[in-house]
Order: structure tokens, then sequence, then C-alpha cells
């Protein structure tokens, strides 16, 4: 996955300001004179917490009050839920969501690509070699879609492949996963090959 493909459009942005709701404040009257700490949504906030899951705090005054003087945590990382990602379909789906706010490695791609379940073009379901397509920045790419509905309409068919069963097939060409989606990844064939090595190890 270039670094160009990690910069792909985020459906939203993180509340900077979080709503203050009842359990806020009646944990705030349980707790005067300390602060009300914002916890990301996909954490449960009595569980293990890393601090780049903070969102941030508010004060709470003597009399158990919230002060409306939130504090924003500038390590704050948003997780896909909080920025209104779509609910993904797949470990692939979920962990290109993952890459993309900064929550997992982009080098934990290429063996979950190998192992998923890819839609890619084919003039018929029974054709048996892929065929390219030159991206915007004039590079020929495989692309591949994780589920049936992102599909292109003008496409003729398509036909189901493993990411391994397309490895060999590439030809040195990248495997463009989602190309159109919201969330997408260019993934280079060495990429692939080294992830199949390290496996056989």
């Amino acid at each position: 996955m270039s670094g160009d493909d990690t910069d792909k459009v985020v459906p939203g942005k993180p509340r900077r300001q979080p709503p203050i709701t009842d359990s806020m404040r009646a944990n705030a009257q349980r707790n005067p004179n300390s602060w009300l700490y914002v916890i990301d949504e996909a954490f449960d906030p009595d569980g293990d917490v890393p601090d780049w899951a903070v969102v941030g705090a508010y004060p709470v005054n003597a009399r158990g009050e919230i002060v409306t003087d939130f504090h924003p945590n500038e390590d704050y990382r948003p997780s896909p839920q909080a920025l209104g990602f779509p609910t993904p379909d797949g470990e692939l789906e979920e962990l290109l969501q993952l890459v993309r706010t900064g929550h997992r490695r982009v080098s934990d791609l290429p063996p979950v690509v190998l192992r998923s379940t890819l839609y890619v073009y084919a003039v018929s379901p029974d054709q048996d070699n892929l065929t390219g397509f030159y991206d915007k920045r004039g590079r020929i790419v495989v692309p591949a879609y994780t589920r049936r509905s992102m599909i292109p309409a003008e496409w003729p068919s398509s036909r189901t492949l493993t990411g391994r069963q397309i490895l060999p097939q590439l030809a040195g060409h990248p495997l463009a996963i989602n190309p159109d989606g919201l969330v997408t990844a260019v993934v280079p064939v060495e990429h692939l090959e080294a992830a199949v090595r390290r496996r056989r190890r």
C-alpha cells in the first residue's frame, strides 16, 4: 500500500467537543474537582484504553458540574466508528479501515489480502486470466473488490478468487483493493510475495 493511497477521503471528522450526556453528568456528580475523560466509542471505557483512544477531557468543578471547556487530546486517533465509516463486511474491509485510521500497520495488509476472497474483472464467469486497467496515476493495476455490490456496473462479469490465487497472475502489477471505494489500498505484488515467503518459514 503506497503512501499516497493512505490519504483517501475520510467520511467525517470526530467531534472536537463531544456532547455531554446524562451519564456523563451523573459521573461528574460523583467525582467533583476532577476531570471527566471522553473515550472513543470503539473502546470499552472500563477496559484497557490506550492514551491515543482518549478523545479529551472536561473539567468538573467543586459542585460536580461539567465545565464546558473541553480539552482535546492532541494524540487522539479516531476510530473508524468515530469517523463515520460504514460497517465493514469481513476481515479485509475492517483491516483497511483500521490501517486508514492509524490503528493498524500497513504491513498487516498482505497476509489478509492473500486469504481473502475478492471479485475480479471478467468478460465471462469462466475467464481464466486477469485484466488490468490504468489508474489515475498512469499505473496498470488489477482491481479487486471485497463485495459484489461494489463491482462497477459497466463490468460485463466478474469471478471470485482468493488473493493467493490472484498473486501468480499479477505479472508484476499491483493489486488495487476497492479502487472506487471510500477506503482503498494499492498493494504491490512484492509485498504479497514477501507475505507468502514469511508464511513458508
